[in-house]
């Protein structure tokens, strides 16, 4: 069985999340990859999290909650297939290590840091998360497994205000078009509607 990848975009809401879950058997040998993990309380979060684990619960699929080393972590287990849901999460929390531990190197609150971020700070904080989607991709051919990749569509709004926005914002942005690249299927799903893109 050849490594297949699919990428599934669309905007908040969409129903890309629902649309990836269908397009995989009930039946087959699926790990769940939950990139929003809980790291303090957060009433929304915690909403949103339960409203995934139940439409799940019947697929009696594995569940990894994770956001970190999941190249590792696939290089080293074998599942028909892998979901993971979602890209823009995993981008955001590696985003907030990293910046969280710039300020910690610079004895800046978390804000002040982003601030003052140079564009080689930017660009090197670019380059640790392009290369953790490089091995997870690396990690799906080398072991011949497949993924869906679940990401949030984050480029057709306005100019964000804030510079830590924009940072984000152009981070997903140039994070997805590498994820289309490498994919052999991507589908655009809007009000509930896929479109297949490739």
């Amino acid at each position: 069985m050849k490594s297949q990848l699919v990428l599934v975009t669309g905007g908040a809401k969409s129903g890309k999340s629902v649309f990836a879950e269908q397009s995989l058997s009930d039946d087959a040998h699926v790990c769940y990859i939950a990139t929003g993990v809980m790291t303090q309380p957060d009433p929304e979060m915690q909403l949103r999290i339960k409203t995934h684990q139940k439409r799940r619960a019947e697929k009696n699929w594995a569940t990894e909650e994770r956001y970190q080393d999941v190249g590792s972590f696939i290089a080293a287990n074998h599942y028909d297939s892998y979901l993971l849901d979602d890209a823009t999460m995993l981008i955001t929390n590696l985003f907030y290590d990293s910046t969280m531990q710039l300020a910690k190197d610079r004895h800046l609150d978390l804000d002040d840091a982003i601030e003052q971020m140079t564009s080689n700070d930017i660009d090197k904080l670019n380059q640790q998360i392009f290369d953790a989607w490089d091995q997870i991709i690396a990690a799906l051919r080398a072991t011949n497994q497949s993924m869906v990749v679940v990401t949030n569509e984050t480029g057709l709004g306005i100019v964000p205000a804030t510079k830590q926005t924009r940072i984000l914002r152009d981070l997903y942005g140039q994070v997805n078009q590498r994820l289309a690249q490498a994919a052999d299927h991507v589908y655009f799903v809007i009000s509930g509607l896929s479109q297949q893109l490739k």
